[in-house]
């Protein structure tokens, strides 16, 4: 099977801040939410790192979100086309989309691609996130717990943050706009440039 990231890697950008320019311009409204999606930004730039705690202040706004599946849906049909062109052209039925963006987001359009997903959820309600976020190391653990002895044939990300996903595989590719190249210097994995 083959791996992949989302945002930026098979993604032509951030599907989470897209999502959220396309219901903020949908609804002026939810600008009451920026207090606490800003005092989220301060505690994340204070620590350094992204944390649960710091993504569910800025996924408050969906408290402000009516009817989310089909706002969900109306986005994809305005956003589908930034779905890169190399991944649809090798896509294939056994692919796993592994993503720290919002489940709810992901998964109409994974359903859609007839792939599975891995992704953070979130509570479409409250924006808590009730399980674990699925970024950075967190995501070989996730992986592992859905397929256990799965065998990761090639991986694709666009962020050093996912080395550690990146080391599962027999070949991982590091993916910069339209451009896939080999992940040097992982020990364990192998190939040629795509």
């Amino acid at each position: 099977m083959n791996v992949y990231d989302f945002d930026k890697t098979i993604y032509d950008g951030d599907s989470s801040m897209d999502f959220y320019r396309f219901c903020l311009r949908s609804d002026l409204r939810l600008m009451r939410f920026w207090p606490k999606q800003l005092w989220g930004l301060i505690g994340y730039q204070a620590s350094g790192r992204a944390s649960t705690r710091y993504k569910s202040f800025f996924l408050a706004y969906l408290r402000g979100v009516q009817n989310l599946p089909d706002v969900v849906a109306r986005f994809w049909d305005e956003h589908r086309h930034k779905l890169k062109g190399w991944y649809l052209a090798q896509k294939r039925a056994d692919d796993v989309i592994i993503s720290a963006s919002p489940e709810f987001l992901l998964c109409p359009i994974c359903a859609e691609l007839g792939v599975s997903l891995i992704a953070t959820e979130v509570d479409g309600i409250s924006g808590e996130i009730s399980g674990r976020n699925c970024r950075g190391n967190e995501k070989p653990l996730l992986f592992r717990e859905k397929y256990p002895d799965a065998v990761v044939d090639e991986f694709y990300s666009d962020s050093n943050s996912d080395v550690s996903m990146a080391r599962l595989a027999v070949r991982a590719y590091f993916v910069c706009g339209d451009r896939v190249e080999v992940w040097e210097g992982l020990s364990g994995t192998q190939g040629g440039e795509k």
